[in-house]
């Protein structure tokens, strides 16, 4: 079993952080200067007009995502390099350029007619549904993605522990699709994460304007929050289902219908060893509690994490009829 740092942000803290007070500069994609040829310790610059800016290495990846260079091989070359490549790039790009800036530097490299929706309106939404001081679990926000897991105040308790139900507000910002938002649970004695995957909640942001979709977002977000005592509940009444033999044929059926990751897999399993008698309540942990490894910590894992964490929600929603001796689903 791993275990998870405590969580010491709360929803103030990220509140807070993510509000913004940012201006934005429009102009020609292939208007803006960098300058990485600067000496040792001094930080490269982005000069918008009049205007330099400080770019950091979050700044960077921005700008690299936005003139489409790759950000592995972009890192490997020096400053020179650097300034080259950058400077070439934008020259040769053609359409218009959205740069948001503010006290944090830069913020945002986008099209201007790709509007989205702004980091502190996630923050916004989940405070009009959690307290100040409810728990947030995940936090961040890339040139790629954005993630905010926030859990209430009150547990549920069984026999299996306490159980905390919650929110993950997420988007993919490097491709600008629709934000998403999920019912998560919090299983407290192992620190475990659980996504409840709910096609229902999808929002449809094709040719609505930026405030609808945030109308959109924290409606579906109270939808998503109602649910998670029942969810709680049906994970609670997993703990009467024992598996004991049938364990490892469950689990490779499990890992032939969602595609669990075979790495992951031998953790489970061992996991699973350790019990005499496990239950589908002990499954569905296992196999969310694998996201905790050590191994898979890197911002570059994170998909994997949040596949490990829907597995185990998908199982907690499945309540199709399966075969006793091989767990495949039977014909309606």
């Amino acid at each position: 079993m791993h275990l998870r740092e405590p969580a010491t942000r709360t929803l103030v803290d990220v509140s807070a952080e993510w509000k913004s007070h940012e201006r934005s500069w429009n102009s020609d994609a292939c208007v803006p200067e960098v300058d990485f040829t600067k000496e040792i310790g001094v930080s490269p610059t982005i000069s918008l007009g009049d205007h330099k800016i400080n770019l950091d290495e979050e700044a960077t990846d921005r700008l690299c995502s936005f003139y489409e260079i790759p950000r592995a091989f972009f890192n490997r070359l020096t400053n020179d390099e650097k300034h080259f490549v950058m400077n070439a790039r934008i020259q040769h790009t053609s359409g218009e350029v959205t740069v948001e800036y503010g006290h944090r530097g830069i913020t945002d490299v986008r099209r201007p007619s790709q509007p989205r929706l702004e980091v502190e309106v996630f923050a916004r939404i989940a405070h009009r549904i959690f307290p100040s001081t409810a728990t947030v679990l995940n936090d961040w926000v890339t040139p790629d993605d954005l993630r905010l897991d926030v859990i209430g105040l009150l547990p549920m308790l069984g026999r299996n522990g306490a159980v905390y139900g919650g929110l993950r507000l997420t988007q993919n910002r490097k491709s600008n699709l629709a934000p998403t938002v999920s019912p998560i649970l919090f299983h407290e004695d192992t620190t475990t994460i659980i996504e409840i995957p709910d096609p229902s909640l999808k929002i449809d942001a094709r040719k609505v304007s930026i405030e609808k979709i945030a109308e959109r977002l924290e409606a579906e977000a109270l939808r998503a929050e109602a649910r998670t005592s029942s969810d709680i509940s049906h994970l609670f009444s997993l703990g009467n289902t024992f598996i004991g033999g049938d364990r490892i044929t469950r689990l490779h059926r499990i890992a032939a219908e969602h595609g669990l990751p075979v790495r992951p897999l031998a953790d489970v399993t061992v996991d699973l060893s350790r019990t005499d008698e496990p239950t589908m309540f002990d499954l569905v942990v296992a196999i969310a509690n694998a996201a905790n490894a050590p191994k898979i910590q890197d911002a570059g894992k994170r998909a994997v994490r949040t596949k490990l964490q829907a597995i185990a929600g998908a199982i907690i929603t499945d309540e199709a009829e399966r075969c006793g001796a091989c767990s495949a689903v039977l014909a309606a």
